[in-house]
């Protein structure tokens, strides 16, 4: 998808098909239980469901990347209205659905510029989920430090709960900024980018070069 070409109706489809897997992925992940969010306490979720949206918008383009990132940030809003903990921060759209479309918008050119950089695709894969993984963090850490003043609502403070309110009440500072920021970069955030530079490349790799072989098969019949 690097170079402009007219697309076939066929392969059109091809693509509408995978895209529309994906936001079935994506919206399973975020729905079910343990399967895309992992609750660890006093910090938000560790996620997994950012990985499709990756594979997505490497192999589908700039515009699947944004659909992928809408998806993820308004699959997260709606979960953060009924998750407990520092999770319902997420209940504001700056804080959900904002930094997931930008994170979406930029995958396929980060991907490219890495694959253009590196001759090996999975390496280039991989760089390049690690590194866009961290700037997903990057995105939403400084949004949920920004809804902390509005933590102290009653009606957020008891969805939050007292242990997670004394915890916000504690970094609710500059310095304290820094805290949350070297936390879940240290907990979140590296878990989060490891997973993703490892399966996330694996998979897009295979899905690739399935769908090279697929390309030369269907040019080799006309």
């Amino acid at each position: 998808m690097e170079k402009s070409v007219v697309k076939s109706n066929k392969e059109r489809t091809r693509e509408m098909t995978i895209l529309a897997m994906f936001i079935a992925i994506i919206l399973i992940m975020t729905f079910v239980p343990y399967l895309g969010y992992v609750q660890i306490p006093n910090f938000p979720s560790i996620l997994l469901v950012h990985i499709p949206v990756l594979i997505g918008g490497a192999l589908l383009g700039r515009k699947a990347g944004f659909l992928l990132g809408l998806t993820f940030g308004i699959g997260s809003l709606i979960k953060a209205s009924y998750s407990p903990g520092l999770d319902y921060l997420f209940i504001f759209p700056w804080v959900s659905v904002l930094p997931r479309i930008l994170f979406g918008a930029v995958i396929y050119d980060v991907v490219r510029f890495f694959k253009k950089l590196i001759n090996v695709p999975i390496v280039a894969y991989s760089i390049s989920f690690i590194l866009l993984t961290v700037l997903h963090t990057v995105l939403v850490v400084p949004m949920i430090f920004s809804a902390f003043p509005l933590a102290f609502g009653a009606d957020i403070a008891d969805n939050v709960g007292s242990a997670n309110l004394d915890w916000i009440t504690a970094n609710n500072s500059l310095n304290g900024f820094f805290v949350v920021l070297g936390g879940i970069f240290t907990t979140n955030g590296l878990v989060e980018a490891l997973l993703a530079g490892s399966i996330g490349a694996i998979v897009v790799e295979r899905i690739n070069n399935q769908k090279n072989k697929q390309t030369e098969s269907d040019s080799e019949r006309e």
